[in-house]
């Protein structure tokens, strides 16, 4: 009978795919999805290019609108946009963050905007919040004087 000292490679092998194996199935199972941070900033992005588009529009129809936050507590589900003048008088549309939470900084219960002056009265600040991470937020401004912004505080 013969003795050996050690593990042979094929058990070494064995060891080392059991290993490999638990680690993926871990991997999957603790795996965040998207990151969180390209979700948020994602999201303001198109609400900055939404309401920049829309104010440009207005723009040059010389004609404006009235935007109004449709909201349960202080957590938006919507924003309309009444359009005021123009070819779309008397329309409406609706925007919705699709993959992060819609919440209000001011009190202002709609927001006008005048395409001849190019203003936005009062100026509006909407917060864009992970739904996973409720500290992963971006703050979408728009300017009294027509500019949509993304900044990490109101303070930028």
């Amino acid at each position: 009978m013969s003795r050996r000292a050690g593990f042979m490679l094929v058990e070494l092998l064995a060891a080392a795919a059991v290993i490999c194996v638990i680690s993926g199935a871990a991997l999957v199972a603790f795996s965040e999805g998207p990151d969180e941070r390209r979700v948020v900033r994602d999201e303001a992005e198109n609400l900055r290019s939404w309401l920049m588009s829309r104010m440009e529009e207005a723009a040059r129809e010389n004609c404006g609108f009235k935007l109004i936050p449709i909201f349960i507590g202080m957590q938006a589900s919507e924003l309309k946009l009444e359009w005021r003048g123009g070819a779309r008088d008397l329309e409406s549309e609706f925007y919705s963050a699709e993959r992060a939470d819609l919440e209000r900084v001011s009190l202002a219960k709609e927001y006008t905007f005048d395409g001849e002056w190019f203003t936005l009265t009062p100026a509006a600040s909407f917060i864009i919040r992970s739904r996973r991470d409720p500290s992963i937020r971006l703050i979408v401004t728009a300017s009294g004087t027509g500019y949509a912004d993304v900044k990490e505080t109101l303070e930028d």
